[in-house]
């Protein structure tokens, strides 16, 4: 009776702990099979991070009024940003704008027109940076953007 007591036991805290190491991708989405267009449009995203080596963190820059945007890719070439917080009392609520990918498993995308390189893409993140010419006074360089978007 110890004997079977004891195994169950075992079996129990066995069972218990393989659950505990399953619970950090509790919620996690799987995007295995699915296309990268398919994932820009599997739910809608927050603008978390706009970093530009050029003028610093441009999220910073952006007017609080625009932080709380959620985008959400309703078609293979558009986009809707749902206004949640207006700058304006004239502002409308959804503004719909252009995006692209010359595949459906393209590694760029284009959008706030200009061509991004997509970085990393998880159900839960998106990451997109892009590597461009600037011109300080005369004396042009690279300059490097980075996005990133978060499930909404």
């Amino acid at each position: 009776m110890k004997k079977i007591l004891l195994t169950i036991s075992a079996l129990t805290l066995l069972f218990a702990s393989s659950c505990d190491s399953n619970s950090s991708n509790k919620g996690a989405i799987d995007i295995s099979g699915k296309t990268k267009q398919e994932v820009f449009m599997l739910h809608s995203w927050e603008l978390i991070s706009w970093l530009d080596s050029s003028f610093q963190d441009k999220y910073d820059n952006i007017e609080p009024c625009m932080k709380d945007d959620v985008y959400a890719f309703i078609s293979t070439n558009q986009f809707e940003i749902t206004i949640n917080t207006k700058c304006n009392p004239s502002d409308l609520l959804t503004v719909k704008q252009s995006w692209s990918m010359a595949s459906e498993n393209d590694t760029k995308v284009t959008m706030f027109s200009n061509l991004w390189d997509i970085s990393s893409m998880t159900g839960e993140q998106i990451i997109l940076r892009r590597k461009y010419y600037y011109n300080f006074g005369g004396t042009t360089d690279y300059m490097y953007s980075k996005i990133i978007f978060k499930k909404h």
